[in-house]
């Protein structure tokens, strides 16, 4: 009985260890967020005596109003060249490096993803998809937590940037955008399109669920990708890269299509995009001329 009380007691211990050493390392991160923002102040408030032990392991980190909170805010914080920096959600949310698009249809734009030369493997974990992967300079995914906190602080645009293996480009523009959280699947709202080519998002995919190939969903699965499925997809932009676009059902398996599809471009699932931007900015964002 004393044994197992020690092990109990042991593993508890562990467990705690672990907390503590989670938020030593998002204190940590957070300062380095300040060191390169010398003009950000954030507010830790410390945890009150009256919590119990496992509240004090998670005290609240407040956003102030000096940080800014998407690459918008810095664009209009008069930084108008394109590249990382560093942002704080505005709802408590870690601060979270990001890529800032400042030249694209008058700049703000904060990046969630881009594919451009197919040296990151976008077939990845339920847990990768949430925490985010890649390389902010090439090709990436933001994370899912960053994408919910970064689009639900306001009210959000986005615009998708498409390239074929003809140098052809063309863009789709949703005028609201938002992803719930990891409890609700971190579910799509998409609408308001506009743009350059025939939308081939928010019309099958709004109001769907994030999937992963790890998830037990059979498109994401087929996919090998994370995405939101519906049955299956009319786009996915985060399927396998093919050189040269075109690709048979044959490439991979014979299951169905698997590559960077945005069905309307050539109304065709085996044609693979070359290059795809996905990057938000305020709804009601206005270019300013430079200072």
């Amino acid at each position: 009985m004393r044994y197992v009380e020690a092990t109990n007691a042991l593993q508890l211990q562990g467990s705690l260890i672990l907390e503590l050493q989670d938020q030593l390392h998002n204190l940590t991160v957070l300062m380095e967020s300040v060191k390169r923002n010398p003009g950000c102040m954030i507010n830790i408030v410390r945890p009150s005596p009256l919590m119990n032990a496992q509240e004090a392991l998670h005290p609240e980190v407040q956003h102030v109003r000096s940080c800014p909170i998407d690459c918008a805010t810095i664009y209009y914080n008069g930084v108008r060249r394109s590249g990382l920096y560093t942002v704080v959600p505005a709802h408590g949310g870690m601060p979270v490096e990001v890529y800032c698009d400042m030249d694209t249809d008058g700049g703000g734009w904060t990046v969630l993803q881009r594919r451009a030369d197919g040296t990151v493997s976008f077939d990845r974990s339920w847990r990768d998809y949430r925490e985010g992967f890649g390389d902010l300079n090439t090709e990436f995914w933001l994370g899912n937590d960053h994408i919910h906190d970064l689009s639900t602080q306001g009210e959000y645009s986005l615009r998708i940037e498409l390239e074929d293996w003809s140098n052809k480009h063309k863009h789709a523009l949703y005028q609201s955008f938002s992803v719930e959280d990891e409890e609700h699947q971190y579910r799509l709202h998409v609408s308001g399109f506009s743009g350059s080519v025939q939308d081939s998002f928010s019309w099958y995919h709004d109001k769907q669920s994030f999937s992963t190939p790890d998830s037990g969903n059979i498109c994401a699965e087929i996919s090998h990708g994370g995405w939101w499925y519906n049955q299956c997809f009319y786009a996915n932009l985060n399927g396998v890269y093919y050189r040269g676009g075109r690709y048979s059902p044959r490439a991979r398996g014979p299951l169905g299509p698997d590559g960077i599809v945005w069905y309307s471009w050539r109304d065709s699932d085996y044609y693979s995009l070359r290059q795809v931007t996905m990057m938000i900015r305020p709804r009601y964002f206005r270019p300013r001329l430079s200072p």
